[in-house]
């Protein structure tokens, strides 16, 4: 498995276990998404003086969510980059292909808070799986 993160040209964020199609002549065509989540950060907005790292809410939700398909071509023109995510971000998106990040309604979508040392590390995760998403 090769869980990578992919910037799209629409902005998106999408994590997936993400392969190359090639053609014969070794040349790029498409990329394949098994399972892709967009991811959304949201870092809180309190204006505290602290020497605690802020604190940084992640929410994945189904990429191409009205599709039944679980495995998505996507065309190699609509990527910007594609990198290894956090391992923070890895293991919450591997524990929810799992299944253990399912929401009491069975949903899929979830969140994930998780702080970020000044360097970028990872100092912690807690996983939230009762989201709610009413209007």
């Amino acid at each position: 498995m090769s869980i990578q993160l992919a910037l799209l040209k629409s902005g998106e964020e999408v994590i997936a276990d993400i392969k190359e199609f090639r053609d014969s002549e070794d040349k790029l065509v498409s990329y394949l998404f098994k399972d892709p989540h967009c991811i959304k950060i949201n870092t809180e907005q309190l204006l505290i003086e602290s020497e605690d790292a802020p604190k940084h809410e992640v929410v994945f939700y189904k990429w191409m969510s009205l599709s039944k398909d679980t495995d998505i071509v996507v065309n190699k023109d609509w990527i910007v980059c594609i990198t290894d995510p956090l391992d923070a971000i890895q293991v919450s998106y591997e524990g929810r292909n799992d299944g253990r990040n399912k929401s009491s309604d069975g949903r899929n979508d979830f969140t994930t808070f998780f702080t970020s040392g000044g360097d970028g590390t990872d100092t912690g995760v807690v996983f939230n799986e009762s989201v709610d998403f009413s209007q």
